[in-house]
C-alpha cells in the first residue's frame, strides 16, 4: 500500500507553506488529497508525480 504523507510532511518536501496546500485543496488544483479522520493526506506516489512533472530543465 502507498504510503500516505501528512500536510506537514508534504510541504516540508516541496518547500512550500501548509497554508499553500489547503489553497490547492480548495482550488482542486495540482495533487489530490485523502481525507484520513479529521486530516488530509497526500499519496507519496502522487506526489512523486507531481514533482517529476514540474521539473524544470536546466538552460530553460
Amino acid at each position: 500500500m502507498d504510503r500516505l504523507l501528512s500536510l506537514d510532511e508534504t510541504a516540508g518536501i516541496l518547500g512550500i507553506k501548509k497554508k499553500t496546500l489547503y489553497q490547492w485543496k480548495w482550488r482542486a488544483k495540482y495533487l489530490s488529497f485523502v481525507k484520513v479522520g479529521k486530516g488530509l493526506r497526500v499519496s507519496q506516489d502522487e506526489l512523486k508525480r507531481f514533482i517529476e512533472g514540474h521539473k524544470s530543465q536546466r538552460g530553460d
